[in-house]
């Protein structure tokens, strides 16, 4: 039986990241939910695995982060106040000092590619939530960049479970999973066959 294993909100912490891949079952499907960058000290190298991940056929989404990143007011206090300050400093190169501004662009133009939701037979997948009566492809980006569910709201979409990050706190219903470990980077493990949350869960 094939597995999904999913992480959400690795902002820039990619010593864990490795230790999670490293746990990860061989073949299993990878998908990952956004916030990829801002408060630790590794976003722009985070970003640069995400990109060889993508290549290889992982599914990767776009989070709040990433939308604040490419925000017209980029350098402004909602970014930085963030942590988009330390995801500057991870652009810096170590010898001269300078940020590497042409990357940070080109990951930008990344991460204004990614979808902001993906779904399977049994599951949705995204950043932070989406309306259960809308359709998927009309998700407002309020809702699914941004959302938080209530706490202890088993709200899935129509009937499929939903697995989401971006609210701190590890939630397992019967409808939903949030998989946003806050300090602690996890993974989501899941039987790609059957319906349901994860059947197993993976700590850095």
């Amino acid at each position: 039986m094939g597995k999904v294993c999913v992480i959400t909100d690795i902002h820039g912490r990619l010593t864990e990241l490795w230790r999670l891949l490293d746990l990860m079952p061989d073949d299993a499907k990878m998908i990952f939910l956004g916030d990829y960058i801002d408060r630790g000290s590794q976003s722009a190298e985070v970003v640069a695995l995400m990109r060889l991940l993508q290549q290889d056929g992982a599914v990767c989404l776009r989070g709040n982060h990433e939308d604040m990143m490419c925000s017209p007011d980029t350098m402004g206090g909602t970014w930085m106040a963030n942590g988009g300050s330390a995801t500057v400093e991870s652009y810096r190169d170590p010898l001269s000092g300078e940020v590497n501004v042409g990357l940070m662009e080109r990951d930008a133009a990344w991460f204004e590619s990614l979808p902001r939701v993906h779904s399977d037979a049994h599951r949705v997948y995204v950043h932070a939530g989406v309306l259960p009566l809308e359709a998927l492809d009309n998700q407002p980006e309020a809702i699914t960049q941004w959302f938080r569910y209530t706490a202890g709201a088993d709200i899935g979409w129509r009937d499929k479970h939903v697995v989401h990050g971006h609210t701190p706190g590890i939630v397992q219903l019967a409808n939903r999973t949030c998989l946003d470990g806050g300090k602690a980077l996890c993974c989501g493990v899941f039987d790609d066959d059957v319906a349901g949350g994860p059947v197993e869960m993976l700590w850095a």
